[in-house]
């Protein structure tokens, strides 16, 4: 079983997305937030969607859907394990070396 897992949402404007990220990170579900324009936007969309991007533990994820959910989230959540390999190496380190 993954320890960590990312959640990842849709949200509407920059500042509901910060506004959303303010109160995970104060209630302490998270262990990472990033926010960015989600890829893949339709082209004739007047005002960007914004992506919110979460790390949380196992134990945080039911606990951090509901507060999105109670906090007006109404878009999909995905929400996917976190799997790394000890025993290999970052693709930023091992670059250009056999």
């Amino acid at each position: 079983m993954a320890e960590y897992f990312e959640v990842r949402m849709a949200i509407e404007s920059h500042e509901r997305a910060a506004e959303l990220a303010h109160g995970i990170l104060l209630a302490g579900l998270a262990t990472s937030i990033d926010i960015a324009e989600a890829p893949d936007q339709p082209i004739h969309r007047d005002e960007p969607v914004w992506q919110l991007t979460l790390i949380a533990t196992d134990e945080q994820v039911p606990t951090l859907e509901r507060h999105i959910m109670s906090s007006g989230g109404g878009a999909p959540i995905d929400c996917r394990p976190v799997n790394h390999d000890f025993d290999s190496y970052p693709d930023w380190l091992t670059d250009g070396q056999s």
